[in-house]
């Protein structure tokens, strides 16, 4: 039983470059606005080397940890896209949407 969540280890480690992503590209653009479905003109590259590193981290240990709980296969795929959307997406919105409103 303990096994399995060993692999939540890279979902942590992950996020938490995802995150440190999201705050190196909005400290660079400190007075622009930025678009949320499109790259900055010229993202910081330990940007863009931690999101490509957190996201690839956090997707094998989702894709990993809900391959070994015992569920039908579905379930494990709904969780793990659930736990992506809600963990990366929606904070990596609502970070750009705080950090264009403070520029109107």
């Amino acid at each position: 039983m303990a096994g399995e969540w060993a692999w939540s280890i890279p979902v942590v480690v992950g996020a938490i470059l995802w995150f440190w992503s999201i705050r190196l590209t909005l400290r660079a653009y400190p007075d622009e606005r930025l678009s949320l479905w499109a790259n900055p003109r010229k993202a910081p590259a330990r940007a863009v080397a931690a999101r490509a590193s957190g996201t690839g981290l956090a997707m094998f240990g989702v894709g990993m940890t809900a391959g070994s709980i015992e569920t039908e296969p579905w379930i494990a795929a709904g969780l793990a896209g659930s736990f992506f959307a809600l963990t990366f997406l929606a904070p990596y919105a609502i970070s750009v949407a705080v950090h264009n409103s403070r520029m109107a």
